[in-house]
């Protein structure tokens, strides 16, 4: 696939996924009774515009955001229905509804795949041959519990702690209504790392479901813990990916077909809700952070406060994006 046409696909990929996140801020706020002046996709000047009973709806050039514009969200306003004189918890729903329908599009996804094909279980549907489950005398039926004393509750983090085990992990299995430990080696015969199973497929809604909210909350513990990780300088920058690298990943995630690509929106879209989250000025995190000082203290925080507070943050995650950007176009060539 051409180079033009992955940048066209990861483009309207970031569009959607910045779409359903301001719409998740817009639909939290009608439901609020807050009253929103402008709903627009993408940024820069206006191509087409629609004005509603009191929202003026637009679509604009760039495909590279969008925004919700509240009425007195950024200057007081008189209005009882505006962003600054409505009650503290109908701002904390408008605002959390953003990141919150990026969590839930992940969940979504998640739960329409395995729809169709099952949930990959923590039970052994197939050990393969030669592979490091054979050696250590795994069999099909058995459950894995745990993995170097961490549970095991989905079939991913069977993966995650083997790629964190060393050349050996002691997992727990359950056979025949007894437990078994069994030290295996986590390297096959080519000097990768794997168990060399396959899981049992479970249906049902309810075991979907729970699995479609596991699987977005462990890959939130993921992204956590690739935080932490850059922090403590156990990972560097060069393991950040912005837009130019999560673009330049989407003709190989394109290239292994629909659903992989629909898996890694999803990613995407539970990195962006998650970030969101972060207490960190400019994002939805700290707007939920001064609602929650504004519930305890009884009246909202300083405007002119806030004000500088998310200068500081803005020009923060503007330099680190255009850092993580140069270091992805580097990569390019």
């Amino acid at each position: 696939m051409s180079t033009a046409i992955n940048i066209i696909i990861g483009l309207l990929m970031f569009l959607f996924l910045i779409t359903i996140h301001e719409g998740g801020h817009f639909t939290g706020a009608k439901l609020s009774g807050i009253k929103v002046n402008e709903f627009s996709i993408g940024m820069g000047p206006s191509i087409y515009s629609k004005q509603g009973k009191e929202t003026l709806y637009s679509l604009r050039a760039l495909p590279i955001g969008g925004y919700v514009m509240m009425e007195g969200e950024e200057s007081d306003s008189e209005d009882e229905r505006s962003y600054n004189n409505s009650k503290p918890w109908k701002k904390f729903i408008t605002i959390l509804a953003g990141p919150g329908i990026n969590l839930l599009f992940a969940v979504i996804v998640f739960f329409g795949i395995n729809a169709f094909k099952g949930t990959p279980s923590t039970i052994v549907n197939k050990v393969l041959d030669n592979s490091p489950a054979q050696m250590a005398e795994i069999k099909p039926g058995d459950k894995i519990l745990k993995i170097n004393g961490n549970n095991i509750n989905i079939f991913p983090e069977i993966v995650s702690e083997l790629r964190n085990s060393k050349q050996k992990a002691n997992i727990l299995i359950l056979r025949d209504n007894k437990q078994l430990s069994i030290e295996l080696n986590t390297v096959d015969k080519n000097g990768q790392k794997s168990i060399g199973i396959l899981p049992v497929l479970e249906g049902g809604i309810l075991s979907n479901l729970k699995y479609s909210f596991y699987m977005t909350f462990y890959t939130m513990g993921e992204i956590w813990n690739g935080l932490r990780g850059l922090v403590s300088g156990a990972l560097g920058l060069n393991q950040l990916s912005g837009p130019v690298g999560v673009i330049k990943q989407v003709g190989t995630v394109v290239n292994n077909g629909f659903e992989s690509f629909l898996i890694f929106a999803a990613v995407i879209s539970i990195n962006l809700g998650f970030f969101n989250l972060l207490p960190i000025p400019a994002l939805d995190g700290s707007k939920l952070l001064f609602i929650i000082c504004e519930m305890i203290i009884g009246k909202p925080i300083n405007r002119k406060f806030e004000e500088r507070i998310t200068i500081v943050g803005f020009i923060f995650l503007l330099g680190l994006i255009l850092l993580v950007t140069i270091k992805d176009v580097i990569s390019l060539f």
